[in-house]
């Protein structure tokens, strides 16, 4: 019977194993399926000035493809929040490799990297902010206690995280340097890649994942610093809007080529950043701050249960609340009118 129950074990622990690997795959034969289907391109367009003359927006449906490198990336990113996540979180790891894949095969890249610019701002909010805040929900929230190493703890502190984010996005959007992404297969990878990190060290603090956030970083401050994603998504808007000349000339070229105006391709990236960056900014906002509503309250109910007000608020936090509730005597939930 012993060695039957640890054949059993070990056959589950091989097939939680092979789980990763067969979502992997699976993600990668859809991309596939998609690009058949669709008359699209096993290979990453190399530049705006080819694509412009095979690309048509009539034909956008055709652009589906499959570059190597994103699409294996993606599928070792979901490996690893499969191996290294919450077992309850594994919806939110196949959530972003779902946007990465959108964002890096669907048409939205192929417009993208023929050079319309307002695809290339979608998939910059695609990578750069939905698919890291899902990743990261996929993960065990940090509590304090460990040790992280100290280069870490400052990449991920609130402030620094900020700053990087920002730096990050402006210097993305240099007309110089947004032509060379336009034309080097390579840069174009690393802008991508660099999307996806920066937006993951932005949201770590936010999300109290990877690292703990320090105790002054409360839900009224993660709200003020949402505040001030979304100041930057309006600003970077206006100056699309406004600004009365196209800033990239590589990007000008292409929209001509399909047929727009420069300033009007112009206008609906800033368009989408600006209805991208609200959306995400108040929906985390109004996550946080009923959240933390429901746990002030819980916390309060816990402390005149007669719990310790510092043991109530670090496991309201962190976890451990409901197991504290129970042990105190009290319900979890709070029925209106009633509890």
């Amino acid at each position: 019977m012993a060695v039957s129950t640890g054949t059993t074990t070990a056959s589950r622990a091989s097939g939680r194993g092979a789980l990763p690997l067969l979502l992997g795959a699976g993600a990668v034969a859809l991309a596939v399926a998609l690009t058949v289907l669709t008359g699209g391109s096993f290979s990453a367009r190399t530049g705006y000035d080819q694509a412009v003359r095979d690309v048509l927006l009539d034909d956008w449906w055709t652009l589906w493809a499959v570059p190597p490198v994103e699409v294996a990336l993606t599928g070792l990113l979901t490996a690893w929040l499969f191996i290294a996540g919450r077992r309850e979180g594994r919806a939110y790891a196949l959530a972003a490799a779902g946007v990465l894949l959108v964002a890096v095969c669907s048409p939205i890249a192929g417009l993208a990297q023929s050079g319309l610019l307002s695809a290339h701002m979608g998939q910059h909010v695609l990578i750069g902010a939905v698919a890291p805040l899902l990743a990261l929900m996929a993960l065990p929230q940090a509590v304090p206690g460990a040790s992280p190493r100290r280069w870490w703890a400052a990449l991920l502190s609130p402030p620094v995280a900020f700053a990087l984010w920002v730096l990050s996005t402006v210097v993305w959007l240099i007309p110089a340097v947004h032509h060379h992404v336009l034309t080097n297969q390579p840069l174009w990878i690393l802008q991508q890649v660099s999307f996806f990190t920066f937006g993951a060290i932005f949201w770590a603090p936010v999300a109290e994942r990877l690292t703990p956030a320090p105790l002054w970083y409360s839900a009224g401050v993660k709200c003020a610093v949402l505040m001030g994603l979304w100041f930057v998504g309006l600003t970077i808007a206006n100056v699309f809007w406004f600004a009365g000349h196209a800033f990239y000339a590589s990007h000008a070229v292409a929209a001509r080529a399909l047929g727009l105006q420069p300033l009007e391709d112009q206008g609906m990236a800033g368009t989408v950043m600006m209805v991208t960056h609200c959306f995400i900014a108040f929906t985390a906002v109004s996550v946080l701050f009923f959240r933390a509503a429901r746990e002030r309250t819980f916390q309060q109910r816990l402390v005149e249960a007669g719990i310790d007000e510092e043991r109530a608020r670090w496991a309201v936090r962190y976890g451990g609340a409901d197991a504290l509730a129970r042990e105190a005597g009290i319900a979890v939930t709070v029925r209106a009118g009633i509890d």
